[in-house]
């Protein structure tokens, strides 16, 4: 039986009526732009300590950069890090994603680091390592619920690789029957 004798149940069919959730069944593959981190992280970390805060997507890795302003100093100042993913634990009891901060520039500034993370409710910081919450995200948060008569559907799925690619985070799917 292939998934695709599987994907003729109606409840399933239903999931995936869009166009997109369609194309993510049959190449096992996800995409998120970096516009939308820019929209869903970048925009919740700014403040008045925080400025000019940018994530980029290159080839193996991802980058953020900024200005950070106290009161005390008369000018702002510059920094960037790296990220790279560490780890995925996708199990039915777990969804999470750990990147592993590095080259801190010019300085390894902890507190700026733990200062954007706690902005945003389904990150957490600790060791120099982010780990994001899937199941807490908002847009994903409907989708690992979803259940069809009772089982849910992501408990058969799996991330078997996560990419930075230029512009894009791409995420590998496995499907485990």
């Amino acid at each position: 039986m292939s998934i695709f004798d599987l994907l003729k149940n109606p409840a399933l069919l239903e999931l995936i009526k869009d166009q997109r959730l369609k194309e993510i069944v049959t190449r096992r593959e996800v995409r998120v732009s970096e516009d939308y981190f820019h929209r869903e992280f970048v925009s919740r970390a700014l403040d008045e300590e925080i400025q000019e805060l940018s994530m980029r997507f290159l080839d193996g890795y991802g980058e953020i950069s900024g200005k950070v302003k106290k009161k005390l100093l008369p000018f702002s100042v510059p920094f960037s890090a790296r990220f790279e993913v560490q780890r995925i634990d996708f199990t039915p009891k777990e969804k999470r994603i750990y990147l592993k901060m590095d080259e801190v520039k010019p300085l390894d500034v902890e507190w700026v680091t733990r200062k954007i993370v706690e902005k945003i409710p389904f990150l957490a910081y600790g060791d120099g390592v982010i780990a994001c919450d899937l199941t807490q995200v908002p847009k994903l948060a409907d989708f690992f619920g979803y259940h069809v008569k009772g089982i849910k559907v992501c408990d058969f799925l799996t991330i078997k690789e996560l990419l930075f690619k230029e512009g894009e985070l791409v995420g590998r799917l496995g499907i485990c029957l």
